[in-house]
């Protein structure tokens, strides 16, 4: 994560106070670094082994899961709900967008944010690039939410906090 990004997340959700995060996709576990940096006892899952050697690596003492978020039990995460639930770059290789969505929403506690970071197609472009989401996949991902705050750090990179 780069300042702009951290600074996006620091302005986009309060403090953790001891409540559990959920970060989808922890790759090499830098954001989850930052939500213990928060206060938020983070847990990071992911698919892959070799994103998950790398984060229990960089950051010993945080807790990275081997964790299908599309088909694994969601009863098998270490709490039955979380505070913040957070995706940074993973949310565009999402197969099934609605069922993604909803998973989410059964996570998230009352009161909870859901925080996205992506890559957005700029309408300045003809064609979106492989790693960025199209306007539509933005309406479904802000649809159905009381409040979206949104932080666009350059042309097509925005931030997503999303409230229930």
């Amino acid at each position: 994560m780069d300042a702009p990004e951290h600074e996006a997340l620091n302005r986009q959700v309060s403090l953790g106070r001891g409540r559990p995060a959920l970060d989808i996709g922890s790759g090499d576990g830098a954001l989850v670094q930052a939500l213990a940096e928060l206060g938020y006892r983070p847990t990071g899952i992911d698919c892959a082994p070799s994103a998950l050697s790398t984060a229990r690596r960089e950051h010993p003492g945080l807790d990275f899961r081997h964790f299908d978020f599309d088909t694994d039990d969601l009863a098998d995460l270490p709490e039955p709900a979380f505070t913040l639930i957070t995706c940074r770059l993973v949310y565009r290789w999402v197969q099934d967008k609605h069922a993604f969505l909803s998973r989410v929403r059964q996570l998230l506690a009352p009161g909870g944010i859901f925080w996205v970071a992506t890559s957005v197609r700029s309408p300045r472009h003809d064609e979106a690039k492989p790693w960025e989401i199209e306007v539509t996949e933005v309406e479904l991902l802000t649809a159905s939410w009381s409040r979206a705050d949104v932080t666009q750090l350059d042309e097509s990179y925005h931030c997503f906090a999303l409230h229930p």
